[in-house]
């Protein structure tokens, strides 16, 4: 994520990736896992979770597993989608209010009534479309900065 960082330091990188990792994306991938699974969301909610965290984890053992395999672009590539799913989480939170604020006109039509209801749908986009959205981002500024190192050789 800090390029002249991991230049000027690789081992400082190695470590604050190690601590990443084993400290925090593992326990909270796992925490997840388990969060996901007693959700009170309604069963998309529980489902995204679910398999936001397994996803996550997935993708961080890929990163980890490059790395030790000394392939290093891939180990970029992936680490940069384990940082752009555990950021979901914030933009779910910005995505909820907006889908909330969209759906709220429709709660009498819709959801017939139930503001509940409206609630865990409005929920249920923010944690599915979070995700997603953070992972095409961060392929398309890989993919675009990768592009720019062709450019130039």
């Amino acid at each position: 994520m800090w390029p002249a960082f991991r230049a000027k330091h690789p081992r400082g990188h190695r470590i604050t990736g190690r601590i990443y990792v084993f400290a925090g994306a593992l326990p909270a991938g796992l925490l997840g896992l388990y969060i996901g699974w007693h959700a009170a969301a309604g069963p998309s909610g529980r489902g995204a979770n679910l398999v936001g965290s397994a996803l996550w984890l997935a993708v961080k053992a890929t990163g980890w597993r490059m790395a030790r395999r000394r392939r290093f672009g891939d180990h970029r590539r992936w680490m940069a989608r384990s940082f752009a799913l555990a950021m979901s989480i914030v933009l779910s939170r910005v995505v909820n209010v907006v889908a909330t604020i969209v759906l709220t006109p429709q709660v009498d039509t819709t959801f017939l009534g139930s503001a509940e209801l409206m609630t865990y749908s409005a929920a249920s986009i923010g944690v599915w479309l979070s995700p997603f959205l953070l992972w095409v981002v961060a392929d398309l500024l890989l993919e675009r900065r990768d592009q720019g190192l062709v450019r130039k050789k």
